[in-house]
């Protein structure tokens, strides 16, 4: 770990609040240079996350090289195998024959005594009830062959693995007196439908996942607020509609914007592409980021881990109206109840919604979304997010409930879009607000 780690000197970027640009070409300079990739700091943030490997983990029986959840827990496989064979097994059957129960169980003792590192499997917390019957593992076996099929023929020319080929890790053997030559070839021979595609976390979506939570930490850190901006609320109060959007929400679309960048799959783009997902996508994804940062008991908003001001969400009242605080406040307490308060789907949606190519609301002929010049590249990478937050959900909260959370999400984020719409349209795009706000602002509400 210690060769991958890379210290990075804070940077204070000052973002510009000029209210009145003296030239278009002004306006088109300052978006280009929010939107560009010659950053260097964030180029050596994700070469360090491009350099983390799975073999980080360590399995929580034996502390040897793990590979990812097995019962819901980090083990290797070797620990996997011999708690599927044995947990099963009646009460009493084993017994510590050298430590009355107190044996330690590291990767060289592991085998020495089965009482003891099955009582430990236990201990931390392995399901034996996740523990497929015969006719389970057939039924699974049928499930993962129907779904190559299908996936075969949704993506004829993907080069995907065939599921039912085994890889064994190198540095983690099955342990040869655990069980017998046939029991040992029966565990070989299920051990690719154990895991179904679709609902198990492997250890590179768990290093992705610690580089999304990383890349979000990184946005609000790299960007801190202006100190030429007065102290909020003590002198300066927020009561016109240009305020709320050049102070709070200018500085949440910049920590937005910076958190895509600091992802490699959006860097990979090219820059046309991701300037239209950036420009028409901004606004409405700020109301999910809030919900990162709304208090329901005190409803105000304030990022956590950081010395910004805390902001009063009244402060909505005075600068649109309480008809749209009420709808904005209820629009952000629904994304809040959704996420059951767990960021990572707050911060993964934020990522599958920027992909979304086309989901803005533009009703208006200046408002014409521009043609994506890589639709495709764009659709397989938001895919790869879906996949990843369904597979979460699914580990962490059970089947049905990741129903619930994702139904209860994707009518947030239809109820985010149109929150978005009406405050753009019915408080933000009138002369005496739109003269006064920031270039990206103005960008990002498609008024640029």
């Amino acid at each position: 770990m210690a060769e991958y780690c890379i210290r990075h000197r804070k940077r204070i970027l000052h973002r510009s609040y000029t209210l009145n640009p003296n030239t278009s070409s002004d306006i088109k300079n300052y978006s280009y240079s929010v939107f560009n990739n010659n950053n260097n700091e964030l180029q050596q943030q994700r070469m360090a996350y491009a350099r983390k490997k799975a073999d980080t983990l360590s399995c929580s029986i034996c502390d040897g090289p793990a590979h990812g959840y097995n019962f819901d827990v980090i083990t290797c496989e070797s620990c996997k195998a011999f708690f599927r064979r044995n947990a099963l097994k009646a009460n009493g059957e084993f017994k510590c024959r050298m430590n009355n129960g107190r044996c330690i169980i590291t990767v060289s003792t592991r085998k020495r005594c089965k009482a003891c590192r099955l009582a430990k499997c236990l201990e931390q917390g392995m399901r034996a009830d996740w523990i497929l019957t015969d006719e389970e593992r057939v039924n699974k076996r049928k499930k993962i062959e129907e779904n190559r099929r299908l996936r075969q023929i949704l993506y004829p020319d993907s080069s995907e693995t065939d599921e039912g080929q085994i890889i064994k890790p190198k540095d983690e053997p099955y342990d040869d007196d655990d069980d017998d030559e046939e029991d040992r070839n029966n565990d070989i021979i299920t051990a690719s439908f154990i895991k179904p595609a679709t609902s198990l976390l492997s250890s590179e979506d768990l290093i992705k996942i610690q580089q999304i939570q990383q890349a979000y930490t990184d946005s609000v850190r790299l960007i801190s607020l202006p100190p030429e901006i007065p102290s909020y609320p003590q002198a300066v109060q927020i009561t016109q509609t240009s305020d709320m959007i050049n102070f709070p929400t200018n500085m949440q679309a910049t920590r937005l914007i910076t958190y895509f960048k600091l992802l490699p799959e959006f860097s990979s783009l090219n820059e046309h592409d991701k300037l239209i997902l950036i420009k028409y996508n901004t606004f409405p994804l700020v109301f999910i980021r809030a919900a990162l940062n709304y208090d329901t008991l005190t409803d105000s908003y304030h990022e956590p881990n950081t010395d910004d001001c805390i902001f009063a969400g009244s402060d909505l009242i005075q600068c649109f109206s309480l008809h749209q605080y009420e709808r904005t406040t209820q629009c952000i307490q629904n994304l809040v109840t959704a996420s059951l308060n767990d960021r990572f789907l707050l911060e993964a949606l934020l990522i599958i919604m920027l992909f979304s190519k086309g989901s803005s609301i533009c009703t208006y002929t200046d408002e014409v979304e521009p043609i994506a010049q890589d639709i495709l590249t764009i659709y397989k990478i938001q895919n790869i997010f879906i996949d990843l937050l369904w597979k979460y959900c699914e580990k962490k909260f059970g089947f049905s409930k990741a129903i619930q959370i994702w139904l209860k999400l994707t009518v947030a984020s239809l109820d985010v879009h149109l929150q978005a719409y009406k405050t753009r349209h019915d408080y933000v795009k009138t002369e005496s607000v739109v003269d006064q706000l920031s270039p990206l602002m103005k960008s990002v509400m498609l008024i640029l």
